[in-house]
């Protein structure tokens, strides 16, 4: 499936293959930067794929392409195939939904903390008092320091919240109050009353959230995932909101996922549930189209191009 580069995200090339779909926002993407849209894959030196299934791709691949850039900012699903260990370059779409996608979360926290999930669910008029939390003052821990955890924490800021960022490396994030490890995760969760998880699905963070960290947590805690399904221990979670071990959660990840229909998580009382919907296809094609145009760019002129997969670090 092609040949290693000798110098790692410096490759050129002019002619890109663009799949499965040509839709025209992304031709212009391409075009744009000085590339060519070519329409067989035999004929490219890059592909451009907005799909989501890497074995339909993998299929494809011919050894003249250099470079493949996937719509995904989570890699995993492709780093498990030919594709990202053959000798492409693969670069992924990482931190490019980050606005869109922290926005989708600041409204699962606020929904939350003001508890939505109860009063949008009413059938009558019923202003019964239910316990609402607000978020001035309040301790968040945000697990993931991509564009998403970057993003939110400005977000957040004006709400007069004291954030923390954490992420494998513990780096200082701009507007950060702290930032933390992932090692520090199961010392420090029961500090705060929001938890916000927006880190990729690695064998470090599958099932993060399980019995034990959830028993750590405080009683008033909102649990917020829009990251991967498998950060999260499903049954675990159903029992802590039932047994009111945390206050409330709000999903726009599951495991399994989708759902199946009459699964409870759709009519918890306690939680605020999405269908992966936070960065929706109209917006998600914006962002992608200029993540091409820019990277197409790059690869025409043989610069180093951006969101390159690490495959040691699994995204």
């Amino acid at each position: 499936m092609g040949t290693p580069s000798p110098t790692p995200g410096k490759i050129s090339g002019k002619y890109i293959f663009l799949g499965p779909e040509k839709e025209k926002i992304f031709i212009n993407a391409i075009e744009s930067a000085g590339c060519e849209v070519v329409p067989e894959i035999s004929q490219a030196d890059g592909i451009v794929w907005f799909g989501r299934d890497p074995v339909a791709l993998e299929s494809l691949v011919t050894p003249n392409v250099k470079w493949i850039q996937i719509p995904d900012a989570g890699a995993e699903k492709w780093i498990a195939t030919p594709i990202a260990s053959g000798g492409i370059l693969v670069t992924c779409a990482s931190g490019i939904y980050g606005h869109q996608v922290a926005e989708h979360t600041l409204a699962l926290i606020l929904g939350c903390a003001r508890r939505l999930e109860f009063y949008a669910r009413q059938t009558k008029w019923n202003p019964s008092e239910v316990a609402v939390l607000s978020l001035s003052g309040k301790k968040v821990l945000i697990v993931g320091a991509g564009g998403i955890g970057v993003n939110l924490v400005a977000m957040l800021k004006p709400l007069q919240c004291y954030v923390t960022v954490m992420s494998k490396s513990g780096r200082k994030v701009p507007e950060a109050d702290q930032s933390a490890t992932f090692d520090d995760f199961l010392k420090i969760v029961g500090d705060y009353e929001v938890i916000v998880l927006a880190a990729p699905a690695t064998p470090e963070t599958y099932h993060m959230i399980n019995a034990d960290s959830l028993s750590r947590m405080k009683p008033e805690t909102i649990l917020v995932n829009v990251a991967r399904g498998s950060l999260i221990n499903s049954e675990d979670l159903l029992k802590a909101l039932d047994a009111g071990v945390i206050a409330g959660a709000g999903l726009d990840v599951t495991d399994p996922e989708p759902l199946a229909e009459g699964h409870r998580f759709f009519t918890h009382p306690k939680m605020l549930l999405t269908p992966h919907i936070a960065n929706p296809p109209s917006l998600k094609k914006a962002s992608f189209a200029r993540h091409v145009e820019a990277n197409c760019l790059r690869f025409l002129h043989g610069e180093t191009l951006v969101g390159i997969i690490d495959l040691e670090r699994g995204y």
